[in-house]
């Protein structure tokens, strides 16, 4: 069954799953925390010259990344990304997070789903608001955007790369402002498509 091979090397290649997912038509839920999904790592713009600061905590459920963004020497954004792994996300139209901030204040953050290992080629990306309060943020994939890191966001009609086809998933803070930020997150959930569901 080769959609069964895909969503389980999904599983695999995202860190760890809280359940194995059956059929397409079940949810796959990445929980964070030691012992679980626990390699996720921090990217930041020192890999540009910039000066941001993020870094990553696991705590038994959660993990948590904060840091400083700084515009300083060309910089302006930290990121955490899961490892490098295919994964087909083809058979799901929307992400759920169960997150909140640590800063005590509502902040914006950038899902991203990279479909290359080249830092330059396109990716997906949606905006998200987080609460000070624990709260459940749904992300559709029809509201997707792709960006490039050389050329900003992309028309609709760009249509290269496919979410069957994602090499890495992660979480920005690139919103062109400085200061601290902070975001705890629970779950990560991909939600399957509508027609797939029983």
């Amino acid at each position: 069954m080769p959609w069964f091979r895909s969503l389980f090397g999904a599983v695999l290649l995202a860190g760890a799953c809280s359940t194995a997912s059956d059929t397409p038509a079940d949810p796959l839920t990445l929980n964070f925390g030691k012992g679980d999904n626990a390699s996720w790592r921090a990217l930041n713009d020192g890999v540009m010259g910039g000066r941001s600061i993020g870094v990553v905590d696991y705590s038994r459920k959660t993990m948590t990344w904060a840091g400083t963004v700084s515009l300083e020497n060309n910089g302006g954004f930290s990121s955490v990304r899961s490892e490098w792994g295919t994964r087909d996300l083809s058979a799901f139209e929307s992400v759920t997070l169960r997150c909140r901030t640590t800063t005590g204040e509502a902040d914006t953050f950038t899902l991203t789903m990279e479909t290359a290992r080249q830092w330059w080629l396109p990716y997906w990306k949606a905006n998200f608001e987080a609460a000070a309060e624990w709260q459940e943020v749904t992300l559709p994939f029809s509201e997707l955007k792709k960006s490039s890191a050389i050329t900003g966001d992309l028309p609709k009609l760009w249509a290269w790369g496919a979410l069957d086809d994602i090499e890495r998933i992660g979480l920005m803070k690139y919103d062109g402002t400085a200061g601290d930020f902070g975001l705890e997150v629970d779950w990560m959930r991909f939600n399957p498509r509508s027609d797939l569901r029983n």
